[in-house]
């Protein structure tokens, strides 16, 4: 049986809200920021500066889905002028609602008002959630309206402090209303954003709203899609009947009360008993917000991922799998690749992992920036010393330093390989927006180690290209006496993008979090907040095992709980 819908959430610009333009009005209110301010030059360049500022700004909030308060938009991107800082900060509000109405008169759409009365009368609870840079704006245009009781909570994200599609928010307005995410349906006009934080939430249905005469959303690539297609209000009346008819049912829990803020890699479902497309679920109901796919994907179970209510938020290149890593290696078909030939084949899979990633929505792409061609039995030989207690002996010390010289021998055009190839992926993945993540690796003949990783981040010093950081390899390598694990995130923590999380119990990574050795209180100072974070453990993890890791993780505050 279907969910019973007893909740109805609503976004506003573009869903309930039109921007009227009105001749003249843009430059009277230009003029009055200008003497505001003082600002000593045209309206025209004002104008231009103050653009400028805003989209760097929704460029950086796209990114991270955090919203900044009014004061520290003006300070930090809209008007950072060091001198007068306390000045813009105390009237941040004022000036921004300037900026806000040059650009037109805010209205309710057509019907906004009844269809809005309607529902209330019907017996469903309402709620707004909406993207915007005012914490004034719409309350005071619902009580303009008349309609600001008919709202049990209004969330902002200029006051929230993140952006949908990101899920808290449509999370927190569920506790708000005093009902579960399987009861909820939410109206928005952006399916990037409004159908895919409702999905990932757990709301039961979306309906996106095109109404005529206003700009609709760019076709971004969203393999989710909306319940229902309307282009008028009034036609929810005709999805939403009058509650006091609806058999009322027990809410079936999908997914537990909190969710984590992070991804589980499909590195777990990969070796399950079940049918693979049934592994997403049973993730979901762990309480992992999303999924990662990782490199074992081939194109056949690509195909078994219900996309439409799973969201891929990381792609681990190359996904999907034509070759697996193995027979890539053995083909030389890496971006590290001497062959001229085989290095732009690497890059050709890796361009391919992107359009995926870009096709299904995806933040971001994790890459491997292959590997030097020395003697990598030498790798190994250390590995089976290691595990076999020699660590320290002389025997141990002698292959380390032989080994060590072997690689940096020939790393050098291996370095400048990976250079150039990564040249061509962050020209393409600035022209697609998809962020690049490198990754720090397990092997020590894998590029980069330590002092590499910083060649190839200067390579780029955009916030979407930078470190992936893998805490199970870094502690890998520094078990092995080879590379520091703290002295990757001393240098590159501000750079990292997103994070692997596993723990390593001597030299075996993949495993759960509390299985294995890794210091993750240490760990745990470096990570930037708005990093992305996904659980990569080995199919041998029981799902408690999964839960009590995460907890774990939640406990020493490198996860969070939604």
């Amino acid at each position: 049986m279907k969910q019973t819908i007893n909740a109805i959430l609503f976004d506003v610009g573009g869903t309930l809200r039109f921007t009227e333009r009105v001749d003249g009005r843009e430059i009277i209110i230009l003029e009055e920021i200008r003497s505001f301010l003082g600002y000593e030059g045209t309206v025209d360049s004002l104008k231009t500066r103050l653009t400028r500022g805003e989209k760097d700004y929704r460029k950086w909030a796209k990114k991270s889905l955090v919203e900044l308060t009014e004061q520290e938009l003006w300070v930090r991107f809209m008007y950072p002028d060091q001198s007068r800082l306390e000045f813009i900060r105390e009237n941040a509000i004022k000036l921004n609602q300037l900026w806000r109405n040059s650009k037109g008169k805010k209205k309710l759409l057509p019907n906004a008002v009844e269809t809005i009365k309607t529902l209330a009368e019907r017996g469903y609870k309402l709620c707004i959630i909406s993207n915007t840079t005012s914490s004034v704006e719409v309350p005071a245009l619902l009580e303009e309206n008349g309609i600001n009781h008919l709202f049990s909570s209004v969330i902002l994200s200029a006051v929230y402090g993140r952006r949908k599609p990101h899920p808290s928010l449509f999370l927190d307005a569920t506790r708000a209303l005093g009902v579960r995410p399987e009861e909820c349906a939410y109206i928005g006009d952006r399916p990037s954003r409004d159908v895919v934080g409702a999905r990932e939430a757990g709301f039961s249905k979306v309906v996106i709203i095109q109404a005529a005469g206003l700009k609709h959303e760019k076709k971004e690539n969203v393999p989710m899609n909306p319940d229902h297609l309307i282009s008028r209000l009034p036609e929810l009346l005709d999805i939403f009947p009058d509650h006091k008819d609806l058999p009322q049912v027990e809410v079936k829990a999908l997914q537990p009360e909190f969710l984590y803020d992070a991804a589980l890699s499909t590195m777990w479902n990969v070796g399950q008993k079940m049918p693979f497309g049934e592994t997403f679920a049973v993730g979901r109901q762990l309480g992992f917000a999303r999924l990662e796919l990782n490199h074992a994907i081939s194109p056949a179970m690509l195909e078994e991922i219900d996309f439409n209510h799973f969201r891929a938020g990381n792609v681990h290149d190359p996904c999907p799998a034509y070759f697996s890593m193995n027979e890539l290696k053995k083909k030389d078909w890496l971006i590290s690749s001497l062959d001229e030939t085989n290095r732009k084949k690497g890059v050709d899979v890796t361009l391919r992992t992107i359009d995926l990633a870009v096709k299904l929505g995806a933040s971001s792409v994790i890459l491997h920036p292959g590997q030097v061609n020395g003697d990598r039995s030498m790798d190994k030989r250390l590995r089976a010393m290691y595990d076999q207690g020699l660590f320290g002996s002389q025997e141990y010390e002698e292959l380390t330093n032989a080994m060590v010289a072997d690689r940096k021998s020939k790393v050098s055009p291996h370095l400048e390989a990976v250079k150039r190839s990564l040249h061509e992926i962050i020209e393409y993945a600035k022209s697609v927006k998809m962020s690049i993540g490198l990754e720090n690796r397990y092997r020590y003949y894998d590029i980069p180690l330590i002092d590499e990783m910083g060649l190839l981040l200067d390579l780029c010093d955009e916030p979407w290209y930078g470190f992936q950081y893998d805490m199970g390899h870094a502690q890998t390598l520094s078990a092995l006496g080879l590379e520091d694990h703290e002295e990757w995130l001393k240098r590159y923590g501000k750079r990292i993008v997103a994070i692997h999380m596993h723990d390593v119990k001597g030299i075996t990574d993949h495993q759960t979090p509390g299985h294995g050795d890794i210091d993750f209180e240490m760990v745990a100072k470096y990570i930037p907040e708005y990093a992305y974070r996904t659980l990569e453990v080995g199919p041998q993890a029981t799902q408690q095992e999964l839960i009590d890791g995460t907890e774990l993780l939640v406990t020493m505050g490198i996860v969070k709980k939604l």
